[in-house]
């Protein structure tokens, strides 16, 4: 039995996806594989109950190494899809850890529905955004699995990983 069953503490990971090409749908560019690569790498040791997912291609190619890692399926929910995204997110229960992989618009929203308090985003019509040069961010919010969503008492707590995302001073 892990610690999170013992205690009955629920955790979800939320991310943006990595780097990206252009275009409408677009790919991975090689330094967001190699982010990928570094998020599989730095949780393949996690008990992981469920990976969600936009319907974008660049939301899926970001968790799809550490979904190989780990042996779990990913589940896509469209970005536009509240309901959805409330429903599964409602659905975490005590023991469970959820990797949300995003977007720099939908990130906070996912923090925000379960009680979660994300630093340092931009205000864009009234919506908070993650700056779009950000991409290092792995947000981790965990709360007493008897506390209704949004926990009152929920904690996150915001770490980097892989290559750091801030722009070169010259």
């Amino acid at each position: 039995m892990s610690d999170q069953t013992k205690t009955g503490i629920c955790t979800l990971m939320v991310l943006r996806h990595a780097e990206k090409e252009g275009g409408s749908d677009p790919s991975l560019s090689s330094k967001g594989k190699e982010r990928a690569k570094a998020l599989a790498r730095i949780l393949c040791g996690v008990s992981i109950s469920r990976l969600l997912c936009t319907e974008y291609r660049r939301t899926r190619e970001t968790i799809e190494p550490l979904a190989a890692a780990v042996g779990c399926e990913i589940e896509t929910i469209s970005a536009g899809d509240s309901p959805a995204w409330r429903t599964a997110l409602s659905a975490i229960s005590a023991g469970d850890c959820v990797v949300v992989c995003g977007h720099q618009n939908t990130v906070p929203l996912f923090i925000e529905a379960v009680g979660g308090k994300l630093s340092g985003t931009e205000k864009v019509s009234g919506q908070e955004w993650i700056p779009g040069h950000i991409f290092d961010r792995l947000h981790i919010v965990i709360w007493p699995a008897v506390e209704s969503i949004p926990a009152p008492s929920a904690m996150a707590l915001e770490l980097r990983y892989g290559a750091s995302s801030q722009p070169q001073d010259p």
